[in-house]
């Protein structure tokens, strides 16, 4: 696999984390078929298929704040639809066309949820293979199901990208610095979630939640409390994928680079990944950055897409 070797205007992990959400990319011309899964507690979640000739789904699950029409979400689905996979988007608790239908918050540690997600895969395409793509937030999601915490049913293969596997550590480094910019921009969106949630009926309470908080302050005021942790503390502690990778037996890729800003390398350093699990490691990249100063074999400066492209032919290897 040829690294990531930056351009000169994106040679810095916020130059990398902000050039990649502005700059322009090829988008899908539909989303495929919607359908719901059912979640224990009442909630449900919105998903949208798209048929391939392969063997082969791979569900796609997004960061914080985001939802399915995330233009990471819809490459990744691009380099699925080209290599013949069969692709679901999935939006998490109250994200997409779910904001309506979520009464309880989406977390790092939800792992039960996409574990019935794969549940639901299993049933509506048996036979197949199961292929599981987690960005930032859902790749802590993805590696903590992966160990064995929350949720029974497992990929047979995995790839995680940029995931706060240390979310005490990640939660501390978006409060600090020019990092603030996106924790700004992570707390307005979901203030504005919970508020409407609240105006809906979904929730009892109003949550007092300053206009500006941090990811830290909210995790206390309002993730936590609603999501049954005592506080924040309990919330990371159990939360934290770092904890459970020693345990992952599942084929599974995982990438970060070492100039994330608020995902620090020191965590994966210190991690004790399974042999099941290959761990890559770009010195440039940002969070889920990965622009190139020259086009890769697929043809474009995303380098992010050629490394899911190679992972994704790496796993069938294996399947």
């Amino acid at each position: 696999m040829i690294p990531c070797k930056a351009p000169f205007w994106a040679d810095s992990g916020h130059g990398q984390t902000l050039w990649s959400h502005f700059l322009k990319s090829p988008e899908l011309t539909h989303f495929g078929n919607k359908f719901e899964v059912d979640l224990p507690d009442g909630d449900r979640l919105f998903c949208y298929h798209l048929p391939g000739i392969s063997d082969t789904v791979v569900s796609i699950y997004h960061g914080l704040s985001g939802d399915v029409t995330s233009d990471y979400m819809q490459r990744t689905a691009r380099v699925c639809q080209q290599l013949g996979h069969s692709v679901v988007l999935v939006n998490h608790r109250g994200a997409g066309a779910g904001a309506a239908y979520a009464r309880n918050p989406y977390h790092s540690g939800r792992a039960d949820d996409m574990s019935c997600v794969l549940k639901k895969l299993r049933e509506l395409f048996p036979g197949k293979k199961q292929v599981a793509v987690g960005f930032s937030m859902s790749g802590n999601i993805l590696l903590c199901l992966l160990g064995g915490f929350r949720g029974e049913e497992k990929p047979d293969g995995a790839i995680a990208v940029n995931a706060p596997i240390d979310l005490l550590q990640g939660s501390q480094l978006l409060k600090t610095g020019f990092n603030r910019l996106y924790d700004l921009r992570f707390v307005l969106r979901l203030r504005k979630n919970v508020e409407e949630k609240y105006r809906q009926g979904l929730i009892p309470k109003r949550y007092d939640i300053p206009a500006w908080s941090t990811i830290w302050d909210m995790d206390q005021i309002y993730t936590a409390p609603a999501a049954g942790f005592k506080d924040r503390f309990d919330y990371y502690q159990n939360c934290s994928a770092i904890h459970y990778v020693p345990k992952i037996q599942t084929p599974t890729y995982v990438l970060t680079a070492q100039d994330d800003p608020f995902v620090s390398v020191e965590s994966y350093m210190k991690a004790s990944f399974s042999k099941s699990t290959v761990l890559h490691v770009e010195a440039r990249g940002g969070h889920m950055g990965y622009l190139a100063k020259q086009k890769t074999p697929l043809g474009s400066v995303r380098w992010l897409d050629y490394y899911l492209h190679e992972a994704l032919l790496a796993l069938k290897q294996v399947l």
